[in-house]
């Protein structure tokens, strides 16, 4: 079987490749760039050079290939709703999942499975979404997801691809330098604030258990023309997992916590001081609402019909995360000039 993987220079393609190498699978990569230097294994797998964005740049990547997993994605860290963000969104996201899917029809693909994200689905609800939840998307990111999965669903119907649909929460593991990991180097300088309980639920997935999701979609037949939801099962308040990480530091939990009002009006102030000082960036407000509100989703579908089965947490995790987070500490600090350090000291902190 040969397979092409979209973002496997990413951090869960790089997880998805080092499996499906395990099981002799024939891989190949789909890079803008014509090296293969993001990849472990540049020896071992082909990289073809083309654009999502440019169709052209597409002819006969998918000639022979009988699976695509579309994980290449734009950064959802830069979710604002601006109208040049959106505009890219949409070419990246939506555009480029079409062409992608004109050239997989056009080659015979047989499979097609698309990561999408529990952001098209939308956030802040109090209660629990599964897959019959209204999709009702907020951010420019989220609304180009769902747009590229109403298309990649039209174009398994028309074709008879068998395609699938994951959506997918904040994902962790080691590797990952994204949101948890930034909160990890947030609560070890001292610079998070000891966050109050709030009663929130949020759901996030290991990578392992992603790959897991990935290759069910693309194997079992009960999968075809399905939207999955995937998480690890469990439910996390903003609350956990900051004392949670916490305890992987080896760090006492404050006796204090900083009052909702004082998180709300402190973010209100810092947009203020970034709005006068011409700083353009993600709300502060918005991402304070993030860290209180829920993002609560159901696996139980792809549990029911699929056999997924999760098997790690992030509490499992985190041992692993803060070690990795070490590691690429004492590689900067040796590595880096006092410049860099101090823009490192600047690092923004966003929430999925």
């Amino acid at each position: 079987m040969k397979v092409l993987v979209t973002g496997g220079t990413g951090f869960i393609g790089h997880h998805l490749l080092k499996v499906l190498l395990s099981k002799g699978v024939d891989v190949r990569v789909l890079s803008r760039r014509a090296d293969s230097s993001g990849l472990r294994w540049p020896s071992r797998i082909p990289v073809v050079t083309g654009d999502l964005t440019s169709s052209r740049s597409l002819t006969g990547i998918a000639d022979g290939v009988e699976t695509v997993y579309h994980l290449a994605s734009l950064n959802h860290a830069y979710d604002v709703n601006d109208a040049t963000l959106e505009e890219i969104h949409r070419r990246v996201t939506v555009e480029g999942t079409r062409h992608l899917l004109n050239e997989a029809i056009q080659a015979g693909v047989r499979r097609f499975v698309f990561a999408s994200s529990v952001k098209a689905m939308g956030e802040g609800m109090e209660g629990c979404l599964d897959e019959t939840s209204p999709a009702a998307p907020i951010t420019a990111y989220g609304i180009a997801k769902r747009e590229a999965e109403e298309l990649v669903l039209e174009k398994g119907r028309e074709c008879g691809m068998h395609v699938c649909v994951l959506r997918l929460p904040l994902v962790y593991g080691p590797g990952n330098k994204g949101n948890i990991p930034r909160m990890i180097e947030a609560i070890d300088r001292g610079i998070f604030p000891p966050i109050p309980k709030v009663g929130n639920s949020r759901s996030m997935v290991h990578v392992e258990d992603v790959v897991q999701a990935l290759l069910l979609a693309s194997e079992c037949p009960a999968a075809n023309g399905k939207i999955y939801l995937v998480t690890d099962g469990r439910v996390y308040s903003t609350r956990e997992i900051y004392k949670a990480i916490l305890k992987a530091l080896g760090r006492d939990v404050p006796w204090w916590t900083v009052p909702i009002w004082a998180l709300r009006w402190g973010a209100r102030i810092a947009d203020a001081v970034l709005q006068m000082a011409g700083r353009s960036r993600p709300s502060c407000a918005a991402e304070v609402e993030k860290l209180l509100c829920s993002a609560w989703y159901d696996p139980s579908r792809i549990c029911n019909e699929l056999g997924f089965e999760p098997r790690h947490t992030l509490f499992d995790a985190l041992a692993e995360m803060v070690a990795d987070y070490r590691a690429d500490r004492t590689a900067k600090t040796s590595k880096s000039d006092p410049a860099q350090k101090a823009r490192d000291a600047k690092r923004e902190i966003f929430w999925e």
